[in-house]
């Protein structure tokens, strides 16, 4: 990768962090003149960052108003799941179908280093450790890549890089509430018993938690 690829994958990576972590709001938006100031960077560098941003579904680009951040909403997050739900099952159906010693191997090492991963910044309820983050999305990931489409694989990640602000935004609510931990165990152990149906079922109600958390949490009578 040359100089400016390099540039480019930092500041996309930073950007992208900043807005999973809530440092940059959802809705808000992203001129210019402010990121060069923030991130050091050119406008060539931030544009490339911005539009892979835009194409995982975490960014807007609104002709001649520029950037922006994605507005979390009710209606997207349901619309956002249910895609969730029917793509990403139908693809660990096949992976788990199709997925090879290669592929179980991969699943029990994500899933091991994302469970030996300090998830918490502060203690439950404060937001996620990066490198947590990171480890979850690869263990998603690594269930998924024994599918035989490249294709579905990418629309499963580009679907979940756009449901991560959702996913941080019921942290909140998952204090006494949910056993993430044992959700992902049992999805694990159902894929490697080669159980596609039950397997998938549990992808959907794990994805369908986080949804129901957040309903549930906004829906709530405040204090």
């Amino acid at each position: 990768m040359d100089e400016s690829g390099t540039r480019t994958e930092q500041v996309y990576r930073r950007l992208k962090a900043d807005i999973l972590a809530g440092q940059i709001e959802p809705g808000s938006t992203l001129p210019f003149a402010r990121l060069k100031d923030d991130y050091g960077a050119s406008m060539g560098v931030l544009r490339e960052a911005l539009m892979r941003l835009t194409a995982e579904g975490l960014t807007v680009n609104q002709p001649q108003f520029g950037f922006r951040v994605i507005s979390l909403s009710i209606e997207d997050l349901t619309d956002l799941t249910a895609t969730r739900c029917t793509i990403e099952s139908m693809v660990l159906r096949d992976a788990v179908t199709n997925g090879d010693l290669e592929w179980e191997t991969r699943v029990l090492t994500a899933h091991h280093r994302m469970e030996r991963t300090q998830k918490f910044e502060n203690g439950e309820g404060s937001p996620v450790t990066p490198a947590w983050a990171q480890a979850h999305q690869e263990f998603h990931e690594a269930l998924l890549s024994g599918a035989r489409s490249q294709r579905m694989q990418a629309i499963a990640s580009n679907l979940r890089a756009a449901a991560e602000v959702y996913r941080q935004w019921s942290i909140p609510f998952e204090v006494v509430k949910r056993d993430v931990s044992k959700e992902h165990r049992e999805i694990m152990d159902l894929a490697l018993a080669r159980n596609a149906e039950e397997a998938a079922a549990a992808l959907v109600r794990h994805l369908s938690a986080t949804r129901d958390l957040i309903l549930k949490g906004t829906q709530a009578p405040q204090q």
